[in-house]
């Protein structure tokens, strides 16, 4: 029988993972048979990949047939980062005599020969081709880079189960590859022509071809068809039936393969491959089709690629659709002409990736790991930390340039320096020999080269802030990237601790120097804040450090400067959003709480805003019962598996935090280790949790890994240096306080805390009462709100915030209620609904955009119905031109991102010239796109239609405004409003402009 799904293994380029090709078997040069006899020679009849196959002919004597080459060069690096060797076999259907039991050995040729491990395949094999895999052994992949290795494969045939039995019957093999697991796929035989029933439901479309099913040439299976053109047809083509399974396998692949073989003596070859579809669910309508790239097609096997994404991909299952395959020949003047000889297909498919379990990842993973969890499972307390730090340090010391001490940002070969991460390394480096891990002189030494490296300038920087990310070598920028203050903040803060423990000698001049250096003055806006960074190609970024975040450690650095001072007053410039009973970060990352504090020791001191530890702790906390909240819609969740920060995901790195629409179920381990010094309880918890189950999987050679997520069943294998590091120093200070002791030795770091305000004191609080109070009054006082309209140039308003990227943005949360009465209060526990906005211009429009996250979005308004939105969910734009120009009108943009026929709809709402934008504002352009938690409304408003000429300074009255409805039976035209929430949240403030916030024009 046929076996219609087989194994594949294909690139899925992640994080620089790849198929590694170990013996392509187009050539037979340097295969041996390890003295069993064995012949081999190349055959394009069966060919599982590529040209050619080699045909396997035993001697009919020995016990085992062996096969076997050396494994050298550059195979070895992709063969150590792989799990998984495998091999494609074909048993022709008349064998008498064939294998059906598969191992692999491996031996170090390098010098001498040594034995180094051996595997049996689990893989059962049939008539046909066959995917034989191994799963490579802990010592196998222990390879070095240089070295010089045999790869042995024995193919046996057992009698009754036991007994060897030489084999007679010729075999072939193709395709030696090696893979991660991860990148394991699944070939799904849409069409496998495998039957004589099979090729009788497929047609010729009127061209004269005739179809024979064959064992001639075969690719996969045992059979192929055999397809002889008519000799007339100007195309020959193939009419192939797509329904019922057929479908759900069809729509499961980007891009649909198929093997062409071309007979040596054809006398046109076909060079053009189409592809084409027609839906025949009621009446017959065209789809789509697409052409192969045939430029390299030759005589033999082939293999063309058809990408279907789109309308071709998008299928109803329940649907019925025919196929198109069309196939011509061209003469020197590239007219098409008819061919003449037959050639053959073997199956039509799409690849999936295999979907392994999490049994299976735990059943594969490495033996040693597994052992060492076990081992750690039965540590307590200190004993248990230590451990963890210790493995943790390991990074800093090992993915490190020695000679100039830069260290990676993570840990793979290509990984460029970061910054931040050397600031890390400044600081784990003393904890290393506090520790007894180094020695002292080790220690110094390296710490000494690294300061040497920045203050001597030899890493790319300006103004004594430095690229985020270095070439681990040469110090200068990669991948186009910003001058960050932030990450230069980082570097500081650990160049200052190792001053403070190294006092008295070159570390600490060097480091007070690379302080001093900092021009934190160059780096200020005109607002008072720190702009994020700068880049040669554009100057500062618009993006500005000015709302609570991991920055507030950048302004204590700057306004300490004993050269390049910023006034303490610039505290006072960022906005501390109170959530509840904490100032908060809208991302929730916990890696903004942490941050601060794993240098400044903030325990029982307060500014006029917080007490920033009791803040942080309170945070924790939240992050911790948002995941025990959503632990039954995301499986990684538990009462000791939490923590939501920024890491690894399965779609790549993500600010991940405890907010609606920025969590997947991916955890961030470091996140809730890290915490330790705020909840000791729940970090412990979380350790032994996550190792208790899921342990060899988020453990491994330099502690815990980025990130996993169970739901995705995804575990990343790599390690962040800034992440590492929160670990390693969070732990110590729980342990023993030694960061914060040297770091808050520093007088320029007292100094700034003195500046800003800060006072001893012992509170129970996170936020001080004043400011509770404070900000109460702050968000129902409009002149306050002041939102920045950034300059912009490319803005296409289609619904995508891509151009938006670099635009800060305002929000609108679940606490800004307006109170009117009949409309209730958002209620936090049960619903999701806040808005981030963006406003932007260049010289024609001002630009407006909002995502807003709403867990269901209510449609049940008709395209015609184009008045009062409000009454379901849709938003509005107030904007008072007046304040620039007193003859402007009131413009006020109300947008239903969706009507029953899922368009978008917009209206200029009780202002100064109502009525639908397509009458009274026709070139106002506006778009709207669902998203996977809400969604997201995008509008342009030419200027003429404000009455105003926009210009950097200028300032306008404006606010956003959220109409929510979660009625999920709303009948059409329904008033089903049931929340309002606003930039300013005061009762009646649609029709108040006078109480708006503030829109400011800057560059």
């Amino acid at each position: 029988m046929k076996r219609l799904v087989l194994l594949v293994f294909l690139l899925m380029a992640c994080f620089g993972l790849s198929l590694t090709v170990i013996n392509e078997m187009e050539s037979v040069a340097g295969i041996n048979d390890d003295n069993t006899g064995a012949r081999f020679s190349l055959s394009d009849e069966y060919v599982y990949a590529g040209k050619y196959a080699v045909k396997v002919t035993p001697s009919g004597k020995a016990d085992e047939t062996k096969l076997a080459f050396q494994l050298s060069g550059e195979a070895l690096e992709g063969w150590m980062e792989s799990d998984l060797l495998k091999i494609a076999v074909f048993i022709p259907k008349v064998a008498a005599t064939y294998p059906d039991r598969y191992f692999l050995g491996m031996a170090d040729v390098t010098e001498g020969w040594s034995w180094v491990d051996g595997v049996f395949s689990e893989t059962l094999s049939q008539s046909g081709w066959n995917e034989i895999t191994f799963k490579l052994s802990p010592r196998m992949k222990e390879v070095s880079t240089t070295g010089k290795y045999m790869l042995y494969f024995a193919f046996i045939d057992f009698e009754d189960g036991s007994k060897k039995v030489p084999m007679v019957d010729a075999f072939y093999v193709d395709h030696f590859v090696a893979l991660p697991s991860e990148e394991e796929k699944v070939r799904l035989y849409v069409f496998p022509m495998e039957t004589e029933e099979e090729l009788e439901r497929y047609g010729n479309d009127n061209t004269g071809a005739v179809f024979e099913l064959s064992d001639r040439y075969v690719s996969q299976g045992l059979n192929s068809m055999k397809i002889k053109p008519n000799g007339e047809a100007i195309e020959t083509k193939v009419a192939l039936p797509l329904e019922g399974e057929a479908v759900e396998k069809w729509i499961q692949g980007n891009t649909v393969k198929m093997r062409v073989y071309l007979p040596s003596e054809m006398r046109v070859l076909p060079t053009m491959y189409f592809l084409g579809m027609a839906d025949v669910t009621a009446e017959w309508k065209w789809v789509g089709g697409v052409f192969a790239d045939a430029s390299n097609v030759t005589t033999g096997w082939n293999e063309l690629s058809f990408e279907i994404a789109g309308p071709m991909k998008d299928l109803d299952p329940a649907g019925r659709y025919i196929v198109y395959l069309a196939f011509a020949g061209f003469d020197e003047k590239n007219q098409k002409i008819p061919l003449v000889d037959a050639f053959y297909i073997d199956g039509i498919y799409v690849e999936k990736a295999k979907v392994l379990t999490l049994e299976d990842r735990m059943a594969m993973a490495d033996p040693m790991i597994k052992k060492e969890v076990e081992k750690m499972l039965n540590m307590e307390g200190e004993e248990l930390l230590d451990y963890i730090q210790k493995k943790t340090f390991d990074y800093f010391w090992n993915e490190v340039n020695p000679s100039n001490g830069l260290v990676r940002d993570r840990s793979t070969k290509d990984s460029p320096c970061s910054i931040a991460a050397v600031g890390f390394a400044l600081t784990a480096i003393p904890i290393g020999i506090e520790r007894g891990w180094i020695s002292y002189d080790e220690g110094y030494q390296r710490v000494l080269t690294t300061l040497k490296t920045f203050v001597e300038g030899k890493v790319e920087g300006k103004s004594g802030f430095f690229y985020h990310f270095v070439d681990m070598n040469t110090g200068k920028r990669v991948w186009n990237c910003e001058l960050s203050s932030i990450d230069t903040s980082l570097l500081i803060a650990g160049a200052l601790f190792a001053g403070e423990y190294f006092a008295g000698t070159e570390v600490e001049k060097l480091a007070e120097q690379l302080y001093r250096n900092v021009d934190w003055q160059w780096m200020m806006a005109d607002d008072g804040t720190l702009y994020m960074g700068w880049k040669p190609e554009g100057g500062f970024l618009n993006a500005k450090w000015d709302s609570f975040n991991e920055g507030i450690l950048a302004y204590v650095l700057a306004i300490g400067s004993p050269t390049h001072p910023i006034p303490a007053e610039s505290w006072d410039k960022i906005l501390r959003p109170v959530h509840e009973n904490y100032i908060s970060c809208p991302t929730e990352s916990l890696f903004v709480y942490q941050y601060p504090s794993i240098w400044v020791d903030f325990r029982d001191k307060e500014d006029k805003y917080a007490n920033y530890f009791n803040n942080a702790r309170v945070a924790t906390r939240y992050n911790y019962l948002f995941c025990v909240m959503n632990r039954f819609k995301y499986k990684t969740y538990d009462f000791d598996v939490w923590g939501l920060s920024a890491c690894d995901g399965p779609a790549g790195y993500k600010h991940y935090g405890a907010s609606e629409g920025n969590h997947d179920g991916t955890v961030a381990p470091y996140s809730a280790i890290s915490s330790i010094v705020f909840t000791p309880d729940l970090s412990m918890k979380a350790i032994k949790g996550m190792l208790n189950k899921y342990g060899p999987l988020v453990w491994g050679r330099y502690g815990f890994v980025s990130g996993f997520n169970v739901d995705a069943n995804w575990f990343s294998d790599q390690y962040v240096g800034i992440d590492q590091g929160d670990v390693l120093l969070m732990i110590e200070n729980h342990r023993a306080g030694f960061v914060w002791r040297h770091f808050m030795k520093n007088e320029y770091v007292q100094s700034a805390l003195n500046k800003i305000g800060f006072v001893n004191k012992v509170a129970d609080y996170a936020v001080t009462p004043w400011y509770q109070q404070k900000y109460q009054e702050m968000v129902s006082r409009p002149s306050e709100k002041v939102i920045e309209a950034s300059r912009v140039t490319g803005i296409a308003v289609d619904g995508n915030l891509e151009d938006w990227r670099d635009v800060p943005y305002g929000v609108v949360d679940e606490d800004m209620n307006v109170r009117v009465p009949g409309i209730k209060p958002v209620d936090k526990r049960s619903q999701i609904l806040h808005s981030h906005f963006y406003v932007a211009w260049d010289d024609e429009y001002l630009y407006l955009a909002a995502r807003v996250y709403d867990e269901y979005v209510v449609v049940n308004i008709a395209p015609d119905d184009l008045g009062a939105f409000y009454r379901t969910d849709s938003i509005e734009f107030y904007i008072d031109p007046s304040r620039a120009n007193p003859d402007a009108g009131i413009f006020k943009l109300a947008v239903l991102p969706f009507d029953t026929e899922g368009n978008v709809q917009a209206v200029r709402h009780e202002d100064a010239n109502p009525g639908p934008v397509a009458k009274v504002a026709p070139e106002v352009k506006v778009a709207s796109k669902r998203t996977e938690n809400g969604y997201i409304v995008e509008a342009a408003i030419p200027f003429k239609y404000l009455g105003i000429t926009p210009r950097e300074g200028l300032e306008v009255g404006f606010c956003h405004t959220v109409h929510n409805s979660n009625k999920r039976d709303a009948k059409q035209g329904e008033y089903v409003r049931e929340n309002i929430i606003s930039w300013v949240p005061v009762a009646d403030v649609w029709a108040r402009p006078e109480i708006w916030g503030t829109l400011r024009f800057v560059k």
